[in-house]
């Protein structure tokens, strides 16, 4: 990776942090929508992971298609944003993976499956009660369970890419 983009990201963590949450929500959102075209079904259609689209039905149940898109993408990219922050100032110092290039992504991937697991055990079952998702959301397809897993994969990567300071130099330096 360019020492350029890393030394840069080194001395702007919170810039770093703030692109790094949009383009990984955003990569890890477009991919929810791709599901369908290799082949996710549930046996009742296709899966697709529409978490801005949910999000909007959270915020606003009884609020018009316009008013859930809205609300529920601001939710969701704002959701995104503040665990990349979380992830930069909290959980990467912390981790004892090496700020190469290798060491951060392993780090954001850490945090993107850790977050999938938290989304997969305790976040999707408790906002679809009426389908009883059980454990691992296991009830709403093991194909949702993995898409869910894939979506928090695909965070990670983009986090740990973009997010990707120099060994051990900058503000947060050990």
């Amino acid at each position: 990776m360019n020492s350029n983009w890393r030394s840069l990201v080194s001395n702007n963590r919170l810039v770093a942090a703030l692109v790094a949450g949009f383009v990984a929500t955003h990569m890890a959102t477009v991919t929810g929508y791709w599901y369908r075209m290799i082949g996710f079904t549930n046996g009742q259609g296709y899966v697709t992971l529409d978490w801005p689209g949910f999000n909007g039905f959270l915020i606003m149940p009884q609020g018009s298609t316009w008013e859930k898109f809205v609300s529920g993408g601001v939710l969701h990219y704002m959701t995104g944003i503040c665990f990349s922050l979380i992830f930069v100032y909290l959980i990467h110092p912390r981790l004892p993976l090496p700020n190469t290039m290798w060491g951060n992504l392993g780090k954001a991937l850490i945090w993107g499956e850790f977050l999938g697991l938290v989304s997969a055990l305790w976040w999707t079952p408790f906002n679809f009660p009426e389908f009883n998702p059980g454990f691992l959301a296991l009830n709403l397809g093991w194909k949702t369970t993995v898409g869910i897993f894939i979506w928090h994969l695909v965070y990670g990567i983009h986090l740990g890419a973009f997010y990707n300071p120099l060994l051990d130099q900058g503000p947060m330096a050990k």
